[in-house]
């Protein structure tokens, strides 16, 4: 057996022996529980792409109407990248981050 030891926030420990209580075990025996469910889970699961997972987490949201009629058919990211690229200005991501403005 190895040791690991993590520092929890007091509230998240509180909810973690709440848990434990629920289930009729020590906190120690319910982290077990949950880090070999996770690494079970995780090992089964397909890899996912990094687009995938931040839907999953929310941080990716659909495009609205409004910016899907600005879509030209047919044109791909790649060379909307290239003509930015070409044309005088900030990059595309240069770009997006004024749009999005300052962080809070």
């Amino acid at each position: 057996m190895n040791t690991l030891i993590i520092d929890l926030p007091a509230e998240t420990y509180k909810r973690l022996e709440a848990q434990a209580r629920k289930a009729g075990k020590a906190p120690e025996a319910l982290t077990l529980e949950f880090i070999e469910t996770t690494l079970t889970a995780w090992e089964g699961a397909p890899s996912h792409t990094a687009r995938e997972l931040l839907q999953a987490s929310g941080r990716v949201r659909p495009l609205t109407p409004a910016l899907r009629r600005k879509i030209i058919p047919g044109v791909t990211l790649d060379e909307v990248r290239g003509a930015v690229s070409r044309a005088a200005g900030p990059s595309l991501s240069e770009i997006i981050l004024m749009q999005r403005g300052p962080k809070p």
